[in-house]
């Protein structure tokens, strides 16, 4: 019966999002009815979303969310987009490179449908290269995403490291490789067969001063997080100082506290650490694993279904972790369970028909979805088979 009531729960969620209701009112209602499923009252379950949004982790995530967001919009008021994509082609002259470098350099800037940015940006040099609008879909679409496998600024990698209890550094650092290996894919299937067309110079020196000056407060956040493993709050923070602070008289500040502090995205981090709290104090969250025991089902097998059949219905990354990561906290023994769960999630939201960059960079070269569809499985699969063989060689 506990298992009817954790399914009816994750059903009304995802049911709620397919119907376009907001990502954090799903999560929070399938909370409520998780909640009242397994018997907590509601003065309960008011005293449990109290205790679970006024917990420092909670609060935390709350912050690093906000810095990074806030630093992006300090970035899309003062052009360092457009330096970046200066930069890029200074540095990578020949269009092919630059075809890949142009939605990767906008991809370390998390933000909503973030392939519409860097669409136009290629539109241009694919076109010189005679590609088709599938081509410059999947080419937009592959590099846009290969740093969401690690890079620690990604709501996803933030909220996976509040819910396992993983610093941010330790989870961008063991998952890098997954970058690399998306990236190597990527180059040898896509980029490597199409023509040479520029002339392979570039300003080097220019390139390189426009891209130190736009990224400068990303490296910040990298040095002290990472380099140094400092907390993710602390680098966020400079991070965001860093980019705000030399550009206060070019910036409209009611507008980057407004970007940086959307209700919608502080409520959904709410919802996520509640949901964790309610599967936590009602015993729910050992539901799954129990009935897995019974039934003798492969733990890999449930942490590769569950995050993928997640994320191909929401399209997002932080949707898969802050849904199914709670739920499958007591399977997450090792990191190379934690990462199996990651990979699988990531390859839902790939190909999910919701997935909005998907969506909008289809609609941008007006390609067929089905014809995307049949270029990008191969890639994906071989993503997912190397990246199944270094989780089970390394990690």
């Amino acid at each position: 019966m506990e298992l009817l009531y954790l399914i009816a729960s994750f059903a009304v969620i995802i049911a709620l999002i397919w119907l376009k209701i907001n990502i954090g009112v799903s999560i929070f209602v399938g909370s409520l009815i998780l909640a009242f499923l397994f018997g907590m009252s509601p003065p309960d379950a008011v005293m449990a979303l109290y205790h679970s949004a006024s917990a420092w982790e909670t609060i935390r995530l709350v912050l690093i969310i906000a810095f990074v967001m806030g630093m992006a919009a300090v970035f899309s008021q003062i052009g360092y987009l457009k330096d970046m994509e200066t930069a890029v082609s200074n540095l990578f002259p020949k269009a092919k490179y630059s075809l890949a470098m142009l939605p990767a350099i906008i991809g370390i800037m998390p933000m909503p449908a973030g392939a519409l940015v860097s669409a136009p940006m290629i539109d241009t040099v694919a076109g010189r290269l005679g590609m088709s609008s599938e081509e410059k879909t999947l080419v937009n679409y592959w590099f846009r995403h290969v740093w969401e496998h690690s890079w620690p600024m990604y709501q996803a990698i933030v909220i996976a490291s509040a819910i396992v209890g993983i610093p941010i550094g330790e989870i961008s650092t063991r998952m890098f490789p997954l970058t690399i290996l998306m990236a190597l894919i990527g180059y040898l299937l896509i980029i490597r067969p199409l023509p040479d067309d520029g002339s392979g110079e570039g300003d080097v020196k220019t390139g390189l001063r426009l891209l130190l000056k736009s990224t400068y407060p990303i490296l910040i956040i990298i040095l002290v997080s990472i380099v140094l493993g400092l907390d993710m709050a602390y680098g966020a923070f400079l991070g965001f100082m860093a980019a705000l602070i030399p550009n206060l008289k070019r910036v409209d500040i009611k507008k980057v506290l407004t970007y940086a502090l959307q209700p919608k995205i502080v409520f959904l981090l709410v919802a996520v650490m509640y949901f964790k709290y309610v599967l936590q104090v009602t015993g729910a969250v050992e539901t799954l694993p129990n009935t897995m025991i019974s039934m003798n089902l492969p733990v890999a097998l449930v942490l590769m279904v569950t995050p993928f059949v997640v994320g191909l219905m929401t399209g997002i990354s932080f949707a898969y972790v802050g849904m199914t990561f709670p739920l499958l906290l007591p399977f997450f023994t090792s990191f190379d369970r934690i990462a199996l769960a990651y990979l699988s999630g990531y390859m839902g939201m790939l190909f999910s028909p919701v997935h909005l960059c998907l969506v909008f960079s289809a609609e941008y070269y007006g390609a067929e979805l089905r014809r995307v569809y049949l270029r990008l499985f191969p890639l994906a699969l071989l993503l997912f088979l190397l990246g199944l063989l270094y989780i089970v060689a390394v990690l």
